[in-house]
């Protein structure tokens, strides 16, 4: 993890002292689970999940839980400005000592609101775990969204919002294409059933990546297939093609994301990336 962002993040950060015994079983009793935080965590695999069971059951919970500490005004859950404790890291530590009554420590943090929340726990994550590739492509796509949003709702030129690409990419030593593409990989991924995005961020499911990311272009309406028709199972082919079968692939699949999207359309697009995916596991 960054220096930098771990300094700014200690002058967020307070861990509750031991004399408020009180004050510390009373936050625990008003934690809450936003399903919008929680869901920019990459899931753990079973056997992850499984392994982190067996170590807290041995030996406790060793890491304190990170808390938000804000208002229900700044939430815009209601007027009444009462205290909220919204969990930031540890859900899996959280479901655990819940489900076995274990005890565990706190650790708050304040942000200015929820954008900023996001951004924390996304580099939090990028930079504390082993992560697969398709995990850091989309933490690092829901960074881009994240902060493209921000500076669209601001108004600023397009070449402003084009910067936060070339940012991002110096940030994590990628290019501003690569960053783009995490972008596109992020939302198409946000458009499946939550159990299918799972099952591909814990590598349980092949995919084509040009397929999520042709989703990310596609406007799920009645006349366009539901996100499981489009993302299929990828299927591995022996045959072997030349590079000139691969370019005119690649170009194919361009062409086609960035015109009119249909249910035609994107089958063509799933059926063309199958093919090109197959080629190149072949090789």
């Amino acid at each position: 993890m960054k220096k930098d962002f771990m300094s700014s993040m200690r002058e967020k950060t307070s861990t509750l002292p031991t004399s408020l015994l009180s004050t510390e079983e009373n936050i625990k009793s008003q934690i809450q689970i936003l399903d919008q935080l929680r869901d920019l965590i990459p899931p753990l695999s079973e056997e992850e999940y499984k392994q982190l069971q067996q170590n807290i059951l041995k030996h406790g919970v060793k890491d304190p839980l990170t808390v938000w500490e804000t208002t229900s005004t700044a939430l815009h859950l209601d007027e009444e400005n009462r205290p909220v404790y919204v969990l930031i890291d540890g859900h899996n530590r959280y479901r655990i000592s819940q489900e076995y009554k274990l005890d565990y420590r706190l650790n708050l943090v304040r942000f200015a609101g929820l954008n900023e929340a996001k951004d924390y726990m996304i580099d939090f994550q990028l930079g504390r775990r082993n992560l697969s590739t398709p995990q850091i492509a989309y933490l690092r796509g829901l960074r881009y969204l994240q902060q493209k949003t921000i500076r669209g709702g601001n108004k600023l030129s397009t070449n402003s919002i084009v910067d936060v690409s070339v940012a991002l990419g110096e940030e994590y030593g990628v290019s501003s294409r690569t960053i783009k593409r995490d972008g596109d990989f992020a939302a198409g991924l946000d458009k499946l059933n939550p159990l299918q995005k799972q099952e591909i961020l814990t590598g349980k499911e092949k995919f084509a990546r040009l397929s999520i990311e042709a989703l990310a272009k596609t406007d799920l309406t009645k006349s366009n297939p539901a996100p499981d028709e489009v993302i299929l199972p990828v299927k591995t082919s022996r045959n072997t093609v030349g590079e000139n079968r691969v370019k005119k692939l690649e170009a194919i699949i361009r062409e086609l994301a960035a015109g009119q999207l249909s249910r035609k359309s994107c089958e063509r697009i799933v059926q063309k990336t199958n093919e090109l995916l197959a080629i190149l596991q072949a090789k």
